[in-house]
């Protein structure tokens, strides 16, 4: 406890220091810190697209304290530029010493000079760059400086120029107080400038005609403002829609605009221009002659040809044909006989590159000799699709631990993917993984060891298995075809379980953007071949109160198809203007209904479950990111058994839920497990059981920042606020205490209450940005517990920061891997 003391105190202490530095007080001569940037007169332009046009900007301040500067300056205090000069000199010294020693030996003096340059580099990069405090954490002063403002000034005004006010007027003034610096940009914006007429110049006659057949797309509007980006993503749209009907040699160089604002005031007429090539007077239409399709690009046999199979008049060229010309002429939408299409290629390379059996695909075209006539308006084409195999076999392994429950345990898994197994482009995939972690004990406060083993298998087809041909209408979708199998098997102190699945899913996708999965079959088989005595009167007394965990413990087989819709523009990093939307919705038991027949100790489950999930991503100036999330499901058990199996409820809480709460500790509705604390001899709310929910509805936000960069990795912040909670259907019947606890409150889902019950917490998060992974680190603390009587459920005013690294229900910590949403 002191020692817990000593380290609170101590980080209190620096924060004290960094907060009550005066960043002024370093400043020499003349030097003014630029401390803020006002903007005025902004009515009709958003600001957030005005300021990242500042050509200086102040240094970050966090709560109202420019934290990063002083960290600059306690960096710099250790900060002793004469004697890294001398470390530098000393070691150019030892290094020539080590050079002219190694003699005639090239190879030892190359890599002396190697390490040479390498270890003066980082030197001199310290040297004039500060040491790793002032160089990666801190910020170096935003030392004021007019000439920059004057440029703002300019940049400002040629973006208000952009915008179609031409009139606009641009100025700044600064205020200087206790060498800081407030500058303010003034703007007067005037009206803007409207388009009010539209004209075409085109003396290719096809194109004009393809363009007024194509009128209502273009992104020109009569009455609407002039704009500069408007008029070049009209010069994109207008070369796509050319490149796609056959104008191979096409270019935004070709389209010009003329805009004139000589005739009324705040009027803008504005003329497309075509021009036609320079060697003729019309543009040409291309068609596609021959398709080669290339399954082994990246090889080469000198003095061997390549063998050609000619199939549906696409001819398929490859030393060995090991991949099946009949499955990827099913992949191949380039055929003779088309016009030429800009969008069609990409959808080709695209449907390529997704099969994961290539490293690339590439097509270009080769125009035909008889083509380069400039007095021919058609021309023909040679469509080259070139693809490079990845390697057939490819291995993962992973080793690693956790550190569940304060107690550590190892994992490690082990992958093989076999491409092209059958020689149609599949894929065979075949895994083996196990692992031990700490976990709680359902019936007491004591932390036992879960083992798990498991294997699965599956093959991927890149077709849709039906029995009927349709392939060729769904192409350009990606179809693919899955059939997976595993097993699973968990060994806990309370008990042992098994999970034997199977799965059939058809998948494809439009574009990169958005997948569809469905599962018409997709079966597991539950057996728990052993349970401890007291475990087992442990779930007898929660299914007395209404829990359904009872029932997840029995032989069952449970069967499902479901259907999944996702939407995700995210990349990533998420750091785009992005939305991300999944739909799912699944019915169980109907196969069932058949299947458990023969095995009469099975229990078979009926059950319908639909969710969906909504996140979007907001890009903020200064390298901050908002961030949202709403999430909501309802499950509903239907025919005999009128349970759910347990793995099919909703859980709330965790590290990609309200993290405030352990994960699957919180809910449902108001209810509350009454438990004995055998210190105290009193009863009192806790919080170590799983609570299973039929309805589910979460609300998660984050603002997301960067704080600074250590070496290759990005070190970023996020403040987040959660809330949410899990209903019922049916309320669990209040039991006189059993044993240790009982059950008590309302866990059913009303609309006149529900939102009392939402839970709520907020923390602060960290997360290390490895490129290839995300490492997070959350901190999360409740603000509203609906588990407490009404009317004491607020509990952020109980939160003790001496108590957060002991045993406290407050505030939890989360570790986790990528972005929590």
């Amino acid at each position: 406890m002191k020692l817990r003391c000593y380290v609170f105190g101590a980080v209190f202490t620096m924060l004290g220091l960094l907060v009550g530095c005066s960043p002024t007080r370093h400043l020499t001569g003349n030097e003014r810190l630029l401390w803020k940037i006002n903007l005025e007169g902004a009515q009709q332009n958003k600001k957030s697209a005005l300021s990242p046009l500042y050509q200086q900007k102040p240094n970050r301040r966090v709560l109202g304290t420019p934290l990063y500067l002083n960290l600059y300056y306690l960096g710099k205090q250790f900060y002793n530029p004469e004697k890294i000069q001398a470390q530098k000199d000393q070691k150019t010294e030892e290094f020539n010493q080590d050079i002219a020693r190694a003699g005639s030996d090239s190879i030892k003096v190359d890599k002396l000079i190697e390490k040479k340059e390498k270890k003066l580099g980082k030197l001199q990069n310290k040297l004039e760059n500060g040491n790793w405090l002032m160089r990666t954490v801190g910020e170096s002063p935003a030392i004021f400086d007019s000439t920059k403002l004057v440029s703002t000034e300019e940049q400002v005004k040629l973006y208000l120029n952009s915008k179609g006010f031409f009139r606009s007027t641009v100025s700044s003034s600064t205020a200087t107080q206790d060498k800081k610096v407030t500058a303010t940009i003034h703007i007067t914006e005037d009206k803007p400038y409207v388009v009010t007429h539209h004209l075409y110049e085109v003396p290719d006659t096809a194109l004009l005609g393809l363009m007024q057949r194509n009128q209502a797309a273009s992104l020109v509007k009569l009455n609407q403002n002039f704009e500069e980006a408007t008029l070049a993503q009209e010069r994109v749209r207008l070369e796509q829609l050319f490149k796609n009907n056959g104008y191979f040699d096409f270019k935004q160089q070709f389209v010009t605009f003329n805009a004139d604002t000589s005739y009324v005031d705040y009027t803008v007429r504005l003329k497309t221009q075509i021009a036609n090539p320079t060697d003729s007077s019309f543009h040409k239409v291309y068609t596609i002659q021959n398709t080669y399709v290339t399954t082994d690009a990246g090889n080469n046999r000198f003095g061997v040809n390549r063998d050609t199979l000619l199939l549906n008049d696409i001819y398929f060229m490859a030393y060995e044909q090991r991949f099946k010309p009949k499955v990827m002429i099913r992949k191949v939408i380039l055929r003779p006989g088309q016009t030429f299409s800009a969008a069609r290629t990409q959808t080709n390379q695209r449907i390529l590159s997704s099969m994961d059996v290539f490293k690339f695909a590439t097509v270009t075209y080769t125009k035909k000799a008889d083509s380069l006539s400039s007095t021919s308006r058609t021309g023909l084409l040679d469509a080259n699709i070139n693809m490079a195999p990845l390697p057939r076999y490819q291995e993962t392994a992973e080793v690693g631990g956790t550190f569940t429950e304060q107690v550590p345990g190892p994992y490690s898994s082990l992958r093989l993917r076999i491409r092209n197994i059958f020689g149609g482009a599949e894929i065979f995939d075949i895994g083996v993984r196990a692992g031990i972690e700490g976990q709680l004990q359902v019936n007491e406060a004591v932390t036992g060891r879960r083992t798990e083993i498991g294997a699965d298998f599956g093959v991927t087809f890149p077709q849709i298995l039906v029995p009927f041909r349709t392939n060729d209408l769904l192409v350009r979708f990606n179809p693919r075809t899955r059939f997976s199998t595993g097993y699973t098997y968990v060994n806990r102190n309370e008990y042992t379980r098994t999970n034997l699945d199977f799965s059939f899913d058809y998948i494809w996708q439009r574009q990169n953007i958005h997948q569809f999965s469905f599962s018409p079959i997709d079966i597991n088989i539950i057996s728990t071949p052993k349970i401890s005595d007291d475990f087992l009167k442990t779930l007898d007394e929660f299914e007395a109160q209404g829990s359904p965990l009872r029932q997840s413990f029995l032989n069952t087989f449970v069967s499902s198809m479901n259907f999944t819709s996702l939407y995700n523009t995210a990349n990533y990093n998420q750091s785009n203007d992005a939305k991300l939307v999944r739909l799912f919705a699944e019915t169980g038991g109907i196969i069932g209904r058949f299947l458990a027949k023969p095995f009469n100790d099975l229990t078979n489950y009926q059950f319908v479950k639909a969710s969906v999930d909504y996140r979007r991503y907001h890009p903020l100036p200064n390298n901050f990111m908002f961030v949202y999330r709403v999430n909501g499901g309802v499950a509903k058990p239907f025919g005999r058994t009128q349970v759910l199996p347990y793995d099919k409820h909703f859980f709330a809480g965790g590290s990609s839920s309200v993290r405030a709460w352990l994960p699957r500790r919180l809910g449902p509705g108001s209810s509350r497990v009454i438990g004995l604390n055998e210190e105290t001899g009193k009863y009192e709310i806790i919080y170590k059981f799983e609570q299973p929910g039929e309805i589910l509805l979460e609300f998660n936000s984050e603002m997301r920042f960067r704080m600074f960069r250590f070496g290759t990795t990005n070190v970023n912040g996020a403040v987040f606020l959660d809330a949410g909670n899990i209903w019922l259907f049916n309320e669990r019947s209040n039991v006189a205490p059993s044993g240790n606890f009982r059950y008590e409150g309302q866990g059913t889902f009303a609309f006149d209450r529900f939102y009392k019950e939402m839970a709520v917490g907020t923390g602060f998060g960290v997360r290390f940005d490895f490129t290839f992974a995300i490492l997070r680190l959350d901190i999360a603390t409740r603000m509203f517990d609906p588990a407490q009587p009404e009317g004491s459920r607020f509990v952020l005013n109980r939160f003790q920061p001496g108590n957060i690294l002991s045993e406290n229900t407050q505030t939890t910590f989360n570790l986790g891997i990528g972005y929590p949403f």
